[in-house]
């Protein structure tokens, strides 16, 4: 993670876009420590997180069922846990809660649900996904107000099965590529402080390249979204 985090943040110096392609979400606290350190001064840039996964990944080593690593970003991104791991990463200090956005989160661990309900963390549903309903430009309206950056990350089991029929996490009733491309589109037009983007637990086994295809129609959206932006 640490080295993702120097090449994130060379890039974003330099000026590139960086699009993510991670192996696990545990890679997230590299992202967001790219972000952080990416600034022509020492200063801390403020760095906010929109999640887009079934789960919330917000366990503990205390909390989790399933002792899964993979469940545990969030949590270590925010200071919850393994600190040692953050700072291994490069994230130093943790994100902010308040500066974490969750999106079409529809499957948690009883006690993950439990801390989740005591932070900061705010919800966005699937149907607020889908369709960009009013509170999804809430959310970024507020994020943009209260960080320098905002980083966009999707765990590809946030989308419906059809697309990830092979993913190990896959949950009913997720949202299609082709309206995560449309969101992704809106967020990177219309939002400057969106930075950058990433897609995690890619499936390797992949029949006709559906998951391929997929992230494929996503990376579209948000290009076109970053080329609305700059007026090309």
């Amino acid at each position: 993670m640490g080295h993702l985090g120097e090449t994130v943040e060379k890039n974003e110096k330099e000026g590139y876009f960086n699009i993510g392609f991670l192996g696990t979400c545990p890679s997230l606290p590299g992202m967001l420590a790219g972000l952080q350190h990416s600034g022509s001064t020492p200063d801390e840039i403020k760095i906010g997180l929109l999640w887009l996964d079934a789960h919330g990944d917000f366990n503990t080593p205390e909390t989790t069922r399933s002792g899964s690593l993979g469940g545990m970003p969030v949590a270590v991104a925010t200071g919850r846990c393994l600190h040692r791991m953050r700072l291994d990463a490069g994230l130093d200090p943790p994100i902010s809660e308040r500066h974490v956005v969750m999106g079409a989160v529809r499957l948690n661990d009883p006690l993950e649900q439990h801390m989740l309900d005591q932070s900061y963390i705010q919800q966005l549903s699937v149907d607020d996904i889908r369709n960009i309903t009013p509170a999804v430009h809430e959310q970024l309206d507020r994020l943009s107000q209260l960080c320098d950056k905002i980083y966009v990350h999707v765990d590809m089991d946030v989308l419906d099965p059809a697309e990830v029929p092979h993913h190990g996490n896959a949950v009913p009733d997720g949202p299609s590529s082709r309206e995560l491309a449309t969101l992704f589109k809106m967020i990177f037009s219309k939002y400057p402080k969106a930075s950058a983007l990433g897609f995690a637990t890619i499936p390797s086994n992949d029949p006709n390249q559906v998951g391929l295809k997929a992230i494929h129609n996503m990376v579209v959206g948000a290009v076109e979204g970053l080329q609305m932006r700059e007026g090309k």
